[in-house]
């Protein structure tokens, strides 16, 4: 996979890299594992690394170009309805002023308070379990770590009033350097996916002991993941393209094995989702 450095200026247009008769679709990617992950033992193996690898594949007609970038500029391009795609979103039913979605592609279990596992206990003796996380943020007792340039789906609304207060993480692997505050007690907690303790038990496992997830009260249900591109024409054409080969991608076996990867072999679908078989 061809990563492209994003350091002045770029630009985002349908001419340039490979063959003239090909489209040129640009992709954003982070250093966020293990959604996308750029380096070490799990180098390009993250779980949206597979997806895209996956679409690019299905999609052969296509100039594809990988752009490394930050989080919050990856936000703020699209939010410019700059001519991009970033592969691992939450899906939403409705476009909204950042991007347009694909269909989901894939499911995760919803995101949920990180923390130690001694905390973990005091929260939900104090707010429940699962853990009621308005209930929590209104205590302002214990202290917030999220990291730059993330969004959180449905509880977004609810996070805006104290993102002015909390620790924001940003640069490379902001989400790990989260985890690792917590366990140095710089802050209390984050939201996040379980799977990020899954990454840090394969990869780093003295720095992951200790730490729990926690499920809260106000995201009962999985969560779609789905391709986002800009809230524009451009992005409404390529996400139409994008949902031509979803189907494919689903059941593309290097796929898969990313998903039981990261999951845990515990991969959740869609109720209409037929059973597939597929390797560990």
């Amino acid at each position: 996979m061809r990563y492209v450095l994003a350091l002045v200026v770029l630009l985002f247009s349908g001419h340039g890299l490979g063959s003239p008769s090909k489209p040129l679709l640009s992709w954003a990617i982070n250093t966020g594992p293990p959604f996308h992950i750029v380096g070490g033992s799990f180098n390009q193996q993250g779980l949206c690394d597979q997806l895209l690898t996956s679409i690019q594949t299905h999609l052969p007609d296509i100039n594809h170009q990988n752009v490394l970038m930050p989080q919050p500029r990856i936000h703020q391009a699209l939010n410019n309805r700059e001519a991009l795609c970033f592969p691992c979103m939450i899906h939403r039913a409705q476009p909204t002023k950042t991007a347009v979605f694909s269909n989901p592609t894939h499911w995760y279990r919803p995101q949920g308070v990180i923390t130690r596992q001694a905390l973990a206990d005091h929260l939900t003796q104090q707010f429940g379990s699962p853990l009621v996380l308005a209930k929590l943020l209104a205590a302002k007792t214990f202290k917030l770590g999220l990291a730059a340039g993330r969004r959180y789906g449905d509880i977004e609304p609810l996070l805006e009033p104290y993102r002015k207060n909390e620790l924001i993480r940003s640069g490379d692997n902001g989400p790990i350097a989260l985890l690792n505050m917590i366990q140095s007690g710089r802050i209390d907690f984050t939201l996040d996916y379980d799977i990020i303790l899954t990454y840090l038990n394969k990869t780093a496992p003295q720095q992951a002991k200790g730490l729990v997830y926690v499920p809260i009260v106000e995201l009962p249900a999985p969560i779609a993941g789905a391709v986002g591109c800009s809230n524009s024409e451009w992005g409404k054409q390529q996400v139409e393209l994008i949902n031509t080969v979803i189907p494919k991608v689903q059941t593309d076996p290097a796929f898969r094995h990313s998903l039981h990867l990261w999951f845990d072999g515990k991969v959740l679908k869609a109720p209409s989702e037929p059973k597939i078989k597929t390797e560990r």
